[in-house]
């Protein structure tokens, strides 16, 4: 009996710290991240400012709509983010337009993309609260490369 009474206080004593220690962060000022327990600054601060800067490629269909291209035609990658550093590497690489026919003769044989006849490689500025408001058009885009699909 009396082992009982010692291993539940045991069990209370450890769940009383362990408790502890999962909520002292939300106590730290100012907040900190740090292992193994964090307050999460990712999520419990704003954002300072909500525009994105992103360069993507985008199909040009010819009504002159504009369609963001998957990562596996406009890199030839299926990965997002070597995606993004083979596009960068495109275009600040010296040889955009050999780039920029390189993703057309992609969107050529791909048949779900027949109706798109030019590329863009653009840097565009969205304002992330707008876009996901419903607004998706960019605040800014420039223009790095063109070209034609070849059909």
């Amino acid at each position: 009996m009396k082992r009982h009474r010692v291993e539940r206080y045991f069990s209370y004593a450890a769940f009383a710290v362990m408790t502890a220690l999962v909520v002292t962060p939300a106590f730290r000022d100012p907040p900190r991240d740090s292992f193994p327990f964090s307050d999460f600054p990712m999520f419990s601060r704003g954002r300072p400012d909500p525009m994105l800067t992103l360069t993507h490629v985008l199909g040009v269909h010819a009504t002159g709509e504009r369609e963001a291209l998957s990562p596996s035609i406009s890199s030839g990658n299926g990965e997002v983010l070597q995606s993004m550093l083979i596009i960068h590497q495109g275009i600040t690489g010296g040889d955009a337009a050999g780039f920029c026919r390189e993703i057309a003769s992609r969107v050529a044989r791909a048949g779900s993309l027949a109706d798109i006849h030019e590329i863009e490689i653009a840097t565009s500025v969205f304002d992330c609260v707008a876009y996901f408001e419903g607004d998706t058009s960019p605040r800014s885009r420039r223009v790095h490369q063109t070209c034609e699909v070849p059909r």
